[in-house]
Protein backbone atom coordinates (compact mmCIF):
# COMPACT_ATOMS: atom_id res chain seq x y z
CA UNK A 1 0.00 0.00 0.00
CA UNK A 2 2.55 2.34 0.66
CA UNK A 3 4.93 1.60 -2.04
CA UNK A 4 2.06 2.05 -4.02
CA UNK A 5 1.56 5.44 -2.96
CA UNK A 6 4.94 6.62 -2.96
CA UNK A 7 5.05 5.35 -6.69
CA UNK A 8 1.85 7.29 -7.25
CA UNK A 9 3.03 10.33 -5.85
CA UNK A 10 6.73 9.81 -7.76
CA UNK A 11 4.59 10.10 -11.30
CA UNK A 12 2.24 12.47 -10.11
CA UNK A 13 5.65 14.66 -9.28
CA UNK A 14 7.28 13.86 -12.38
CA UNK A 15 4.54 14.44 -14.53
CA UNK A 16 4.46 17.70 -13.12
CA UNK A 17 8.12 18.66 -13.68
CA UNK A 18 7.85 17.22 -17.41
CA UNK A 19 7.47 20.25 -20.15
CA UNK A 20 3.88 20.11 -21.70
CA UNK A 21 2.57 20.05 -25.48
CA UNK A 22 3.04 23.60 -26.23
CA UNK A 23 -0.41 23.48 -28.07
CA UNK A 24 -2.35 22.72 -24.79
CA UNK A 25 -0.38 25.49 -22.80
CA UNK A 26 0.05 28.08 -24.92
CA UNK A 27 -3.48 29.54 -24.21
CA UNK A 28 -2.28 29.72 -20.28
CA UNK A 29 0.91 31.15 -21.44
CA UNK A 30 -0.95 33.67 -23.61
CA UNK A 31 -2.73 34.54 -20.44
CA UNK A 32 0.29 35.01 -18.12
CA UNK A 33 1.77 37.66 -20.90
CA UNK A 34 -0.75 40.17 -20.17
CA UNK A 35 0.07 40.50 -16.68
CA UNK A 36 2.28 42.69 -15.12
CA UNK A 37 5.08 40.79 -15.25
CA UNK A 38 4.58 39.58 -18.70
CA UNK A 39 4.06 42.89 -20.06
CA UNK A 40 7.71 44.29 -18.58
CA UNK A 41 9.23 41.15 -20.18
CA UNK A 42 7.87 42.31 -23.43
CA UNK A 43 9.16 45.90 -23.52
CA UNK A 44 12.20 44.86 -21.86
CA UNK A 45 12.99 42.28 -25.02
CA UNK A 46 11.59 44.77 -27.50
CA UNK A 47 13.88 47.36 -26.17
CA UNK A 48 16.96 45.03 -26.79
CA UNK A 49 15.70 44.98 -30.19
CA UNK A 50 15.64 48.09 -30.61
CA UNK A 51 18.96 49.11 -29.19
CA UNK A 52 21.09 46.25 -31.24
CA UNK A 53 18.97 44.07 -33.64
CA UNK A 54 16.82 46.63 -35.11
CA UNK A 55 18.69 47.39 -38.62
CA UNK A 56 19.33 43.72 -39.71
CA UNK A 57 18.94 43.60 -43.66
CA UNK A 58 16.84 41.70 -45.72
CA UNK A 59 13.13 41.44 -47.03
CA UNK A 60 11.11 38.49 -45.26
CA UNK A 61 11.30 38.66 -41.45
CA UNK A 62 9.09 35.79 -39.29
CA UNK A 63 8.53 35.64 -35.65
CA UNK A 64 7.76 32.28 -34.04
CA UNK A 65 6.89 32.18 -30.47
CA UNK A 66 4.20 32.76 -27.92
CA UNK A 67 3.98 36.74 -27.79
CA UNK A 68 1.52 38.26 -29.74
CA UNK A 69 3.63 41.65 -29.05
CA UNK A 70 2.43 44.21 -32.55
CA UNK A 71 5.39 46.39 -31.62
CA UNK A 72 7.65 43.77 -31.38
CA UNK A 73 7.43 43.42 -35.50
CA UNK A 74 7.70 47.30 -35.91
CA UNK A 75 10.86 47.54 -34.67
CA UNK A 76 12.25 46.00 -37.83
CA UNK A 77 12.33 47.35 -41.56
CA UNK A 78 11.49 44.33 -43.33
CA UNK A 79 8.68 44.79 -45.89
CA UNK A 80 7.11 41.44 -45.42
CA UNK A 81 7.06 40.44 -41.96
CA UNK A 82 4.37 37.98 -40.24
CA UNK A 83 4.32 35.59 -37.35
CA UNK A 84 3.59 32.00 -36.36
CA UNK A 85 1.56 30.78 -33.49
CA UNK A 86 0.86 27.57 -32.06
CA UNK A 87 -2.97 27.59 -31.50
CA UNK A 88 -4.75 30.30 -32.24
CA UNK A 89 -4.92 33.21 -34.99
CA UNK A 90 -3.06 37.02 -33.92
CA UNK A 91 -3.95 39.59 -36.38
CA UNK A 92 -4.10 39.55 -40.19
CA UNK A 93 -0.33 38.66 -40.43
CA UNK A 94 -0.16 35.78 -38.67
CA UNK A 95 -0.25 32.18 -39.38
CA UNK A 96 -1.24 28.79 -37.51
CA UNK A 97 1.04 25.83 -37.28
CA UNK A 98 3.63 23.73 -35.48
CA UNK A 99 6.97 24.83 -34.81
CA UNK A 100 8.53 21.28 -35.66
CA UNK A 101 6.58 21.58 -39.35
CA UNK A 102 6.64 25.18 -40.69
CA UNK A 103 4.75 26.00 -43.78
CA UNK A 104 7.27 27.47 -45.72
CA UNK A 105 10.02 25.92 -48.16
CA UNK A 106 13.71 25.75 -47.30
CA UNK A 107 15.95 29.11 -47.27
CA UNK A 108 13.08 31.56 -47.91
CA UNK A 109 13.62 33.60 -44.71
CA UNK A 110 15.78 36.55 -43.91
CA UNK A 111 15.47 37.32 -40.19
CA UNK A 112 13.61 34.62 -38.05
CA UNK A 113 12.65 35.38 -34.45
CA UNK A 114 12.34 32.87 -32.52
CA UNK A 115 11.36 34.31 -29.01
CA UNK A 116 10.79 31.58 -26.27
CA UNK A 117 9.79 28.69 -28.96
CA UNK A 118 12.89 26.71 -28.13
CA UNK A 119 12.07 26.21 -24.52
CA UNK A 120 8.28 25.98 -24.01
CA UNK A 121 8.46 22.86 -26.73
CA UNK A 122 8.68 19.30 -25.75
CA UNK A 123 11.44 19.13 -27.98
CA UNK A 124 13.86 22.15 -28.72
CA UNK A 125 16.26 20.74 -30.59
CA UNK A 126 13.70 19.77 -33.32
CA UNK A 127 12.27 23.09 -33.50
CA UNK A 128 15.89 24.82 -34.00
CA UNK A 129 16.86 22.42 -36.76
CA UNK A 130 13.41 23.45 -38.77
CA UNK A 131 14.19 26.90 -38.07
CA UNK A 132 17.81 26.64 -39.36
CA UNK A 133 15.81 24.99 -42.42
CA UNK A 134 13.63 28.01 -43.10
CA UNK A 135 16.47 30.39 -42.90
CA UNK A 136 18.61 31.19 -45.83
CA UNK A 137 22.35 31.11 -46.40
CA UNK A 138 23.41 34.39 -45.04
CA UNK A 139 19.78 34.97 -43.16
CA UNK A 140 20.06 35.60 -39.72
CA UNK A 141 18.44 33.80 -36.38
CA UNK A 142 17.37 35.92 -33.53
CA UNK A 143 16.72 33.70 -30.14
CA UNK A 144 14.87 34.60 -27.09
CA UNK A 145 14.76 32.44 -24.20
CA UNK A 146 15.25 32.17 -20.90
CA UNK A 147 18.16 32.53 -18.40
CA UNK A 148 18.00 29.33 -16.15
CA UNK A 149 20.54 31.62 -14.06
CA UNK A 150 18.21 34.48 -13.89
CA UNK A 151 14.91 35.35 -11.59
CA UNK A 152 12.83 33.04 -13.62
CA UNK A 153 15.16 29.89 -13.90
CA UNK A 154 16.06 29.59 -10.51
CA UNK A 155 12.27 29.78 -9.17
CA UNK A 156 11.60 27.15 -11.74
CA UNK A 157 11.72 24.01 -10.16
CA UNK A 158 10.19 24.96 -6.63
CA UNK A 159 7.30 27.37 -8.19
CA UNK A 160 6.65 23.91 -10.86
CA UNK A 161 6.58 21.44 -8.29
CA UNK A 162 4.85 23.40 -5.89
CA UNK A 163 1.67 25.15 -8.29
CA UNK A 164 2.34 23.78 -12.17
CA UNK A 165 1.79 27.33 -13.46
CA UNK A 166 2.53 27.14 -17.21
CA UNK A 167 5.00 29.85 -17.36
CA UNK A 168 7.08 27.81 -15.42
CA UNK A 169 7.09 24.95 -17.69
CA UNK A 170 10.12 25.23 -19.91
CA UNK A 171 13.40 23.63 -20.22
CA UNK A 172 16.39 25.24 -18.54
CA UNK A 173 18.41 25.74 -21.82
CA UNK A 174 21.97 26.79 -21.31
CA UNK A 175 23.26 30.07 -23.03
CA UNK A 176 26.66 28.04 -24.20
CA UNK A 177 24.34 24.62 -24.64
CA UNK A 178 22.32 27.04 -26.93
CA UNK A 179 25.38 28.28 -29.04
CA UNK A 180 26.87 24.42 -29.69
CA UNK A 181 23.46 23.35 -31.17
CA UNK A 182 23.49 26.61 -33.57
CA UNK A 183 26.93 25.91 -34.65
CA UNK A 184 26.33 22.39 -34.95
CA UNK A 185 23.42 23.55 -37.21
CA UNK A 186 25.81 25.84 -39.71
CA UNK A 187 25.81 29.17 -37.61
CA UNK A 188 27.90 31.88 -36.42
CA UNK A 189 27.18 33.41 -33.48
CA UNK A 190 27.52 36.99 -33.94
CA UNK A 191 26.26 38.64 -30.06
CA UNK A 192 24.62 37.88 -26.68
CA UNK A 193 22.40 40.31 -25.05
CA UNK A 194 20.67 39.93 -21.55
CA UNK A 195 17.94 41.77 -19.94
CA UNK A 196 15.20 42.39 -17.23
CA UNK A 197 16.88 41.75 -13.70
CA UNK A 198 13.32 41.92 -11.71
CA UNK A 199 12.24 39.38 -9.98
CA UNK A 200 8.99 37.32 -11.51
CA UNK A 201 6.39 38.54 -8.92
CA UNK A 202 2.89 40.67 -10.40
CA UNK A 203 3.28 43.74 -8.33
CA UNK A 204 3.62 46.71 -9.83
CA UNK A 205 5.35 48.77 -7.57
CA UNK A 206 8.02 45.89 -7.59
CA UNK A 207 8.17 46.12 -11.31
CA UNK A 208 10.64 49.73 -12.41
CA UNK A 209 11.72 49.56 -15.86
CA UNK A 210 13.83 52.21 -15.87
CA UNK A 211 15.06 51.57 -11.63
CA UNK A 212 18.56 51.93 -10.84
CA UNK A 213 19.00 48.53 -10.27
CA UNK A 214 17.93 47.56 -14.17
CA UNK A 215 20.38 49.88 -15.54
CA UNK A 216 23.31 49.02 -13.31
CA UNK A 217 22.64 45.65 -14.65
CA UNK A 218 21.66 46.59 -18.22
CA UNK A 219 25.05 48.20 -18.63
CA UNK A 220 27.36 46.09 -16.73
CA UNK A 221 25.45 43.13 -19.08
CA UNK A 222 25.28 41.34 -16.08
CA UNK A 223 24.39 37.35 -17.01
CA UNK A 224 21.93 36.49 -14.19
CA UNK A 225 18.92 38.68 -16.49
CA UNK A 226 15.74 36.89 -16.80
CA UNK A 227 16.31 36.49 -20.64
CA UNK A 228 19.33 36.26 -23.19
CA UNK A 229 18.91 36.90 -26.87
CA UNK A 230 21.32 35.63 -29.13
CA UNK A 231 22.16 36.62 -33.02
CA UNK A 232 23.36 33.89 -35.24
CA UNK A 233 23.86 34.51 -38.78
CA UNK A 234 23.87 31.28 -41.21
CA UNK A 235 27.21 30.62 -42.96
CA UNK A 236 27.10 30.45 -46.48
CA UNK A 237 28.04 27.14 -47.83
CA UNK A 238 31.02 27.00 -49.97
CA UNK A 239 31.10 25.49 -53.70
CA UNK A 240 32.05 21.99 -54.23
CA UNK A 241 34.84 21.81 -56.66
CA UNK A 242 34.70 19.12 -59.40
CA UNK A 243 36.84 16.22 -57.84
CA UNK A 244 37.49 15.43 -61.92
CA UNK A 245 38.57 18.50 -62.55
CA UNK A 246 40.55 18.75 -59.40
CA UNK A 247 42.44 16.12 -60.57
CA UNK A 248 43.32 17.08 -63.77
CA UNK A 249 44.54 20.41 -62.76
CA UNK A 250 46.29 19.09 -60.44
CA UNK A 251 48.06 16.48 -62.77
CA UNK A 252 48.37 19.15 -65.84
CA UNK A 253 50.07 21.46 -63.00
CA UNK A 254 52.15 18.30 -61.94
CA UNK A 255 53.18 17.64 -65.72
CA UNK A 256 53.67 21.42 -66.44
CA UNK A 257 56.38 21.33 -63.20
CA UNK A 258 57.91 18.32 -64.13
CA UNK A 259 58.57 19.44 -68.15
CA UNK A 260 60.09 23.11 -66.65
CA UNK A 261 62.13 20.93 -64.34
CA UNK A 262 63.56 18.39 -66.95
CA UNK A 263 63.59 21.31 -69.81
CA UNK A 264 66.06 23.23 -66.78
CA UNK A 265 67.69 20.19 -66.41
CA UNK A 266 68.41 19.07 -70.30
CA UNK A 267 69.73 22.91 -70.72
CA UNK A 268 71.58 22.79 -67.94
CA UNK A 269 73.76 19.46 -69.17
CA UNK A 270 73.94 20.87 -72.38
CA UNK A 271 75.76 23.34 -71.32
CA UNK A 272 77.60 21.83 -69.18
CA UNK A 273 78.85 18.96 -72.23
CA UNK A 274 79.53 22.16 -74.06
CA UNK A 275 81.86 23.34 -71.89
CA UNK A 276 83.61 20.25 -71.42
CA UNK A 277 84.12 20.16 -74.81
CA UNK A 278 85.69 23.71 -75.06
CA UNK A 279 87.86 22.58 -72.23
CA UNK A 280 89.25 19.54 -73.66
CA UNK A 281 90.13 21.84 -77.10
Amino acid sequence: MAFTLLKNAAQSLRERLQVKDLENTAPALRHWLQSDFGRYLQVRERRVIEEHFSQLPGYRLMRVGLTSDPETLDCFNHIHRFSIHPNELEGAHSALSTFVELPLMSETIDVLLLQHALEFSRSPKAVLAEASRVVMPGGHILLCAFNPYGPMGMAKFSMQLCFGHAQYSFHNLRLGRVIDWLSLLNFHVMAVEHGAYNVPLNYPHWIDHDSRWEKVCQKARLPMANFYMIHAIKRVPRGIINPAKSWQAAVTGYRVTQGLKHSAERKESSHSLTRHTANEN
